[in-house]
């Protein structure tokens, strides 16, 4: 997500939303600098938050964020594998392994940033982002949480979220890969999230929510998006499944 401009204002509103967003499972990922202001605008509001990036090694360098750091600052998830790390910073399916298995270690949730960059047919968007997921699931601990994020870029580009029959066959190649995993796996849909995107994807996908992105900068938007998972909740129930921007 980019942090809007008013980032204090930002804030505000969401804790004016609370009562919508924490019975979601809403959480909301921030660049590290702005953990400590999210902890102290969202302290009791039932909203939770995380940093979107920790570094990958278990010893501290000049400069990264440890997750035991995120960790102690009260934070539940981490971002892992932004496309925007791969591209410009180099960061492969590998680096997202060893920050993944520093964020279980330390107690928090990884969110996997996966998806290919150009449309491409819905079995080789399958490949792709199997292809990203194993090498995490390979390091982390078996009974470690991990949320995928599914958010084809070309989507974004094309600013429509992708077709449900596109996310569904993705999903369901997730699903065989963690098939036996005790520990959970829950699955979002990202990319041009709007309004009507939650109703469009329940027609044949059992996602667990979805990544807002620009759309969790508008209050209107997100709590209209969110009372749309509210009112259709996932399949799989679990209160925790729910959007995050």
């Amino acid at each position: 997500m980019i942090a809007p401009c008013d980032f204090p204002g930002w804030l505000a509103d969401l804790r004016d939303q609370a009562d919508v967003l924490a019975p979601a499972g809403f959480f909301v990922l921030v660049p590290a600098l702005m953990v400590s202001a999210t902890r102290d605008a969202l302290r009791g509001s039932g909203i939770a938050y995380g940093s979107q990036d920790c570094a990958a090694e278990a010893e501290g360098i000049t400069g990264e964020t440890p997750a035991s750091h995120l960790a102690e600052s009260g934070c539940s998830y981490v971002m892992i594998g932004h496309h925007q790390r791969r591209q410009a910073l180099g960061e492969d399916d590998h680096t997202a392994a060893r920050k993944a298995t520093r964020a279980a270690e330390a107690g928090l949730t990884p969110v996997l940033c996966t998806g290919e960059t150009d449309r491409i047919a819905p079995a080789d968007a399958a490949e792709r982002v199997t292809t990203q997921v194993r090498p995490v699931l390979g390091q982390l601990p078996a009974a470690a949480p991990l949320v995928v994020l599914y958010e084809p870029l070309w989507a974004s580009r094309e600013r429509r979220a992708a077709d449900a029959d596109h996310v569904a066959v993705v999903e369901r190649a997730l699903e065989v890969l963690s098939t036996g995993r005790p520990g959970p796996v829950r699955i979002l849909y990202g990319g041009a999230v709007a309004a009507g995107t939650w109703k469009a994807m329940r027609q044949g996908t059992r996602l667990d929510g979805l990544a807002l992105g620009r759309a969790g900068i508008d209050a209107a938007v997100r709590r209209t998006v969110i009372e749309e998972i509210l009112a259709d909740p996932p399949v799989r129930g679990e209160a925790e499944r729910a959007p995050l921007p």
